[in-house]
């Protein structure tokens, strides 16, 4: 007697035996077309044939579907830090970005655009900032500089295009090395060693609405609802009004403050004094310190996680929901020099260093390495990733420039 078999609910299947011919994904058993999707990018089946018809959408809207896929391809812990709800918790997007940043990256050289750009720069970069979805990019450097970039007018395989794609190049921006970037909106911010914060309109071409004098280098910058939050060499933290100027004056640390993340909850510091200070918007106080056996050079903080970046080489995963930012692990990626900068997402982890390599790390518990980009002959001083595009400043007066090829995004 032949096997009976159910197709897919609210669809219906053939009428007898002689139509077993005729099967369609419409009229396969749940089992096998979930076995069928797993050939397929993620991305076509949720975007794609999961809007073909009612029965499709009712199946792929499982989160199931999704955590078991993920659990199979890549069985480490995922995400790093546990979810207590899935519905705060975006298994599909999760799976999206996971395959398509492990596409992009494990055979990068097919799959990316790529280009060191050396031209119209004089001068070590210091610093690298992404906008417009990636489209623009910001770069200070030790003349004085700051380069903006159109990357859509940037033609990768023409170096000699970076001057037509240069839509602002302004010597003598500071007066001392730009080391800190960060935007919103329209807006460009700048921290300095010259100790001004500087506010660039790019809407009106790039003139100075503000500019904002600290009293000692400023090392890291950040916007907060209206406000900017800015790190210095002086070892305080500074709360900025662009329209009144400095509003807030805060010592939190003992040595120079070295990075800034922040939510609408927490402004989290890291410092040369090995701690992170945890500062609570809210009760306006310092609500934890987190010391480190080396101290903190960079650090990315989102979805629940805090990765750190530290001076030997090691990053450390702290679980940051609900406040706790409580020690998961630490872990050594291979790399040799100080982690310079770090930045994390659903599907990767990326990090910089001193040892002039870029690693493209999986977004999970003990992450792997998906690859490392040994493309600069100096030392990587900071990276930005923004759309899958990623961006890179190195001392070997370059900035590095990595992203999709047109027919490489699925």
């Amino acid at each position: 007697m032949a096997a009976s078999v159910s197709p897919l609910p609210g669809l219906q299947g053939p009428a007898d035996d002689s139509s077993l011919q005729q099967w369609s994904l419409t009229t396969l058993p749940p089992e096998l077309f979930l076995t069928i999707c797993d050939y397929l990018d993620a991305k076509f089946v949720i975007c794609t044939l999961s809007e073909v018809c009612k029965a499709f959408h009712d199946l792929l809207s499982d989160d199931s579907t999704w955590k078991i896929r993920l659990s199979k391809r890549w069985p480490k812990k995922y995400p790093p830090v546990e979810v207590l709800n899935d519905n705060l918790f975006n298994w599909k997007k999760a799976c999206i970005e996971r395959e398509e940043q492990y596409r992009l990256w494990f055979n990068w050289r097919n799959n990316m655009d790529h280009m060191i750009c050396r031209n119209e720069l004089s001068a070590s970069v210091d610093v690298v900032h992404l906008m417009k979805e990636g489209t623009l990019l910001a770069s200070g450097s030790r003349d004085r500089y700051l380069n903006i970039l159109d990357l859509n007018k940037l033609d990768m395989e023409n170096p000699d295009s970076v001057k037509d794609a240069m839509v602002l190049s302004l010597n003598n921006a500071h007066r001392g090395w730009i080391w800190s970037m960060t935007s919103h909106g329209d807006t460009l911010l700048t921290g300095s060693w010259d100790t001004y914060v500087s506010f660039w309109d790019l809407a009106a071409g790039g003139t100075v609405n503000q500019r904002v004098k600290c009293k000692s280098a400023v090392l890291c910058t950040n916007f907060d609802q209206g406000n900017v939050v800015a790190g210095s060499y002086d070892k305080l933290v500074y709360v900025i009004d662009p329209r009144a100027g400095i509003v807030q004056e805060r010592r939190q640390h003992k040595r120079p403050v070295l990075c800034m993340a922040l939510d609408d909850n927490y402004i989290l510091t890291g410092s040369e004094d090995n701690t992170i200070s945890v500062f609570d918007k809210r009760a306006g106080e310092v609500y934890k310190t987190i010391t480190m056996e080396k101290y903190p050079m960079s650090m990315s903080y989102g979805l629940g996680q805090l990765w750190v970046g530290d001076k030997c080489g090691q990053i450390h995963l702290y679980n940051a929901r609900h406040g706790q930012f409580n020690i998961v692990e630490t872990y050594d990626i291979g790399h040799t020099g100080k982690i310079t900068d770090i930045r994390h997402s659903l599907g990767s982890i990326i990090t910089c260093s001193t040892d002039r390599t870029i690693k493209i790390l999986e977004p999970s518990c003990n992450p792997g390495v998906i690859t490392t980009l040994t493309e600069h002959e100096g030392e990587v001083a900071g990276i930005d990733f923004q759309n899958d595009v990623l961006a890179s400043a190195c001392s070997d007066v370059s900035i590095g420039i990595w992203r999709p090829k047109c027919d490489a995004r699925v």
